[in-house]
C-alpha cells in the first residue's frame, strides 16, 4: 500500500521493541498495517504507486528526500 504522509506518524508492529518514524511529506510503500494505523489516526492518505518514469525523475531531483 502506498502512503502519503500528511503528518508525522510513528508506527510500531504489535509486539515489537521497534517503531518506525514516518514524516510528513513522505511517500512510501508501507504495510496494511502501518497504512490502515495511518489512515486511522488522519496522518496519511492512500496514494496510487509511482511509475518507473516518476521514480527515476524523483531520484533525480537533489531537492527530494523519501
Amino acid at each position: 500500500m502506498w502512503i502519503a504522509f500528511t503528518a508525522d506518524f510513528d508506527w510500531s508492529p504489535p509486539g515489537a521493541t521497534w517503531l518506525v518514524a514516518y514524516k510528513a511529506g513522505m511517500r512510501c510503500n508501507v504495510t496494511a498495517e502501518a497504512g490502515a494505523a495511518a489512515i486511522a489516526a488522519e496522518a496519511g492518505q492512500v496514494i496510487r504507486a509511482p511509475s518507473r518514469a516518476e521514480a527515476d525523475q524523483l531520484a533525480a531531483d537533489p531537492y527530494w528526500t523519501a
